[in-house]
Formats: C-alpha cells, structure tokens, sequence
C-alpha cells in the first residue's frame, strides 16, 4: 500500500508537469495549424503556412498569441481557459473563429466531459471579442477542442463531435445551418501509441492522423528523433530550435508517464487478482459450509470464516443474496 501511495504522489506531480507542458506544445503555431487541419472541416483544404496566418492576431512569432484565458463576467461562474485564440475564418474573411483548446491530462469522472464543454463555450454577449448589447448576429463562431490524454481505455482512439442540428417538425420553413450551427464541440481520446504497434516506415505511408499525432506528441515511447522526422516528413511540422527542446522533453517525459502507467495499471491488477482470488476461496468455501448443513445462514458463514466486512457485499452479491 506505501508503494501505491509513493507512487500516487509522483503521478500527480507528473500530472501537473504533464498539463503545463502539454499547453507550451499546443501553443505553438505549427502544432495549432496541424490540428485544425486534421479537425476543422474549413481548415482540410489549407496548409499549414496558410493556416498560420490566419491566426490572429497575426505575428511572426512561432507560438500562438493567448487571449485572456480567465473569463469572470459571470457571477460565481468563473472559467479559465488553456488555449483562447482567434482564426480569421477560411472561408469568410470578413469573419471570426474563436479557437478554445483544452488540454486534459486525465479525465474527471465527477461530470460528464460533454456538459462541461457546453458550459465553457456558452456566452459571448458584452465581451471584447463577442457582440454588444442585442446584435446576436455578431456572435462568434466556436470551435472548442477538447483533447484527453488520461483516458478509460474504451476510449481509445474516440473523436467524438457535438454540433446543433435543426429538426423540422412541422411546417416548411428552415433556417440556414449558418446561422445555427456556429459552434462545434470535438473530444479528442488518444491512445498510448508504442513504438512496437507499427514500423517508421508503416507510420510514413499510412495517411494523416490526428490521433496518430497527439500519440505522438503526447504518449509515445519512441525516440525524440525519430518523433522529429516524423512530425515533418508526415505532419509537415517544421519545429524551431526552441520548439524542438520543448519537444523533446515532453517527449522524454512522455516516455516516463507511459511507463509509470503501466507499472500502475500492473500494480492495480496484481492487488485486484489478490483480491479476486480471495474472494473466490471464500466462496467456495461458504458455498460448501451452506451446503453441508452445517450452518443455517449466510452470517455464520461470514464468523466462522472471519470474512472482514468490507468483503461481505461483494461476497452477497457473488451469491445473489443481497
């Protein structure tokens, strides 16, 4: 049990260096260009160049220039943002697209990751880079990107998209899905992507992916340089000598996390089968007493045998008698 506590702490504090480092390496400009290539249906036909300087506000800064990311305009409901930038929109000049991304090192299972994403995309009216008064027209369009590296790993490999749809229900009057359908939801699950799944050269020849690429930045357990050529030969991710020291410690890092998981997962199955193969001799073993004759109930049972308490209901429920 000291072992799992010893290593809890190190995982949380790998946690938090994991969050802080995941956001430099999101905020910079070829990263971001990547991504929305991958995600935004307006931004597939673009390069990554013509991506880039579409960010506003336009810079020959390699990374992003960051909005403020806290938000307090509403009462008792404060929100602080990873990433808040603007993109003139591909399409329409003459309009905007409010880019949110969130990085989460590991997801919560307190709330439902959807509804949170809802809560944070809502609002723009009085604020700087919404609309003023009542010109709801001059609402934004958002594209909010959520990407879950800790995941459940059923998960694995999920882009989940959450749009708003127009159903007719009765009558023959529809508005135009431009007028609705501003903003867009995207949660991005990860796998672990380990150098013995698939060959450089099988990475190489297969097409684009987003998943692929978080893996890649994020949870690979592959060589720095081999990470390198990948992002630009595949990605067309050309780093900056600063960007790629970034990189590479996350990298390295990365490396660490994948392992200290493992080890963890390993850990919490070895004492779970202990667990397991405890209470599978109990049960067969009270299955046997009640059987026998020798003892009328379940709870003589539980003191002859000396069951701990805590064991008891899952021993009822294994024997359908709770």
């Amino acid at each position: 049990m000291s072992y799992l506590n010893e290593l809890g702490t190190v995982l949380e504090m790998e946690k938090h260096y994991f969050d802080s480092q995941s956001k430099i390496i999101l905020s910079f400009k070829s990263v971001q260009a990547a991504l929305l290539q991958q995600c935004l249906d307006e931004c597939k036909h673009l390069s990554l160049h013509e991506i880039a300087s579409l960010i506003q506000p336009s810079s020959s800064h390699s990374k992003i220039i960051i909005l403020n990311p806290e938000d307090l305009r509403m009462p008792g409901a404060r929100i602080i943002y990873d990433l808040l930038y603007v993109l003139q929109h591909p399409l329409h000049p003459d309009r905007s697209i409010l880019i949110h991304i969130e990085a989460q090192g590991e997801e919560s299972y307190k709330y439902h990751l959807p509804r949170r994403s809802l809560y944070f995309i809502a609002g723009q009216q009085n604020h700087s880079l919404g609309f003023q008064n009542k010109s709801y027209n001059d609402i934004l369009d958002v594209r909010s990107l959520w990407i879950c590296l800790r995941h459940a790993k059923k998960k694995d490999n999920c882009w989940l998209e959450y749009t708003t749809v127009e159903k007719l229900r009765k009558g023959n009057f529809r508005f135009d899905p431009a007028i609705y359908g501003i903003s867009k939801i995207h949660l991005l699950y990860p796998g672990i992507q380990s150098k013995e799944d698939k060959s450089e050269d099988e990475i190489l020849k297969d097409p684009k992916d987003v998943m692929e690429l978080l893996s890649l930045l994020f949870l690979s357990d592959r060589e720095f340089e081999q990470i390198l050529l990948i992002l630009e030969k595949k990605y067309d991710i050309l780093l900056t000598k600063k960007e790629k020291k970034e990189v590479e410690e996350m990298c390295t890092f990365g490396q660490g996390a994948f392992l200290a998981w493992k080890d963890y997962g390993l850990e919490k199955g070895r004492e779970e089968g202990i667990e397991k193969g405890k209470l599978d001799n109990l049960i067969e073993n009270i299955s046997a007493l009640l059987e026998s004759g020798t003892i009328s109930d379940i709870q003589q049972a539980f003191s002859i045998l000396h069951v701990k308490k805590e064991l008891q209901p899952k021993i009822l429920k294994r024997l359908n008698l709770n």
